[in-house]
């Protein structure tokens, strides 16, 4: 079912983008399309195939090497210089053909420690393309909210300046009945002039923001987008510690440096194993020759009917070779297993740093939670207080009793605390993503595990 609906919802997005009509999508089918259509996840998706068939193939590493000869040999001559010593393509044994196969198998104990090597592989190019995948489900998450916010700032804004507009049309009345100053025309006139430009400029960033999110969830720029969801979200507490405890393990990136230092270890040994152990080879050539010579006969061949001599023959070699110059200190293949622990010491360290810095990411995830938390609180309190502030000074002006500054003042606030409760809200959500895909696990199994 869930193929069925990835296939339905690219179809849906192809037919939209062609026909230039408007796609209404939740925060869930947004994610399902990007994964469904999202360029570098498809490219990501292919390095895993690879790594899959060659893991659903490890029996080809006992497969021989086979290759496959054939050839016409001639040993007759071009000029005659009359001395009757040059041979003629005609005379019996001058032509010839030949062909052959040959199969190699060598067989050590480095081939178990390859297969290991090769699923190891698969495994940690499968944890990148979930990382991957991870990472598309929590950006479009994250955008798909980002366009929320931006969206109520817009209408804020939008709202702002028709309360401007009619503000500085009411100004106008009472200047021209007398009852309120130039000078209040003129201030209610800047104030409306200097809220466009920034709702222009917040217009703009929309764009730009809604043209990324058509990028990562792959449809055509020309399409409509509408958004069914909000801002809302539930109010969590976590605790650092616990959730370090309990899901560091889980992390992608621990879980691919592991798996790239066990695949490093599986190859150093195969290394090891080639040089350092003996290697049994299996070795079988088949071949079939024919000439123009009966080469049964005694010496000289005598002709016979071109090409009815045929004969085959085959041959088995088992050989029990040794290349030990890997016990040498010092040889190409000492340095190379060298280099090799190298490596697999660079990645334990790197391992052991990632550890730490997600024990501070976590940390400071937890951390920003819990501020973007306060913050919606006390946003919350703020709005209110700015909303009754605004109404109460835009009365009193209407009485006389405040300048029509004291109007402006307190409906910027209003907006300033209207924006920064959206922001909060947006913060929130935003924050909780990141501690998802830090830990590489749902809410539901965080709180699960609190």
């Amino acid at each position: 079912m869930k193929n069925l609906f990835l296939i339905a919802m690219s179809l849906t997005a192809l037919t939209m983008a062609l026909g230039g009509e408007s796609l209404t999508l939740t925060v869930d089918e947004a994610v399902d399309l990007s994964i469904a259509q999202n360029l570098e996840l498809k490219q990501s998706s292919i390095d895993v195939r690879g790594y899959r068939r060659s893991r659903e193939r490890l029996w080809n590493l006992f497969l021989p090497s086979m290759s496959l000869s054939a050839g016409i040999e001639s040993d007759a001559g071009i000029i005659d210089f009359g001395d009757g010593s040059v041979k003629k393509i005609t005379d019996a044994g001058s032509f010839g053909f030949s062909t052959g196969l040959n199969l190699t198998l060598p067989l050590n104990m480095a081939i178990a420690s390859g297969i290991k090597a090769r699923i190891a592989d698969y495994d940690a190019g499968l944890i990148s393309y979930e990382n991957a995948r991870g990472m598309l489900e929590r950006d479009v998450r994250k955008q798909f909210h980002l366009l929320l916010a931006s969206q109520e700032n817009i209408q804020i804004q939008k709202g702002n300046i028709e309360l401007a507009e009619k503000r500085l049309e009411q100004v106008r009345k009472n200047f021209e009945y007398g009852l309120a100053q130039e000078l209040d025309v003129l201030s209610a006139e800047v104030t409306l002039a200097g809220l466009r430009p920034d709702y222009r400029s917040t217009l703009a960033e929309y764009e730009k923001l809604l043209l990324f999110f058509k990028f990562l969830i792959g449809v055509d720029g020309n399409t409509e987008i509408n958004l069914d969801g909000s801002l809302d979200a539930e109010a969590y507490q976590f605790d650092a510690e616990n959730l370090i405890g309990k899901f560091m393990s889980r992390r992608s990136d621990i879980r691919s440096l592991e798996k790239q230092i066990e695949a490093l270890k599986f190859k150093k040994e195969v290394l090891k194993r080639n040089y350092n152990m003996p290697t049994l080879t299996l070795d079988y050539s088949y071949g079939i020759h024919a000439s123009n010579a009966d080469m049964s006969a005694s010496f000289p061949p005598s002709s016979i009917e071109q090409w009815s001599n045929w004969a085959d023959g085959g041959k088995l070699r088992i050989s029990l070779g040794w290349r030990f110059d890997g016990l040498i200190p010092g040889s190409s293949i000492d340095i190379q297993l060298k280099e090799s622990q190298d490596a697999i010491d660079k990645l334990v360290l790197a391992r052991q740093m990632a550890f730490k810095s997600a024990a501070i990411e976590i940390t400071n995830l937890v951390n920003k939670l819990d501020t973007a938390r306060e913050t919606i609180d006390a946003s919350v309190s703020s709005v209110e207080l700015a909303r009754r502030n605004f109404e109460l000074t835009e009365r009193a002006y209407d009485v006389g009793a405040r300048e029509i500054l004291d109007v402006d003042t307190s409906q910027q606030k209003y907006l300033e605390a209207l924006q920064r409760l959206l922001y909060a809200k947006y913060e929130y959500i935003a924050e909780l993503l990141n501690l998802e895909h830090a830990l590489n696990a749902s809410i539901d199994e965080l709180l699960d595990n609190k």
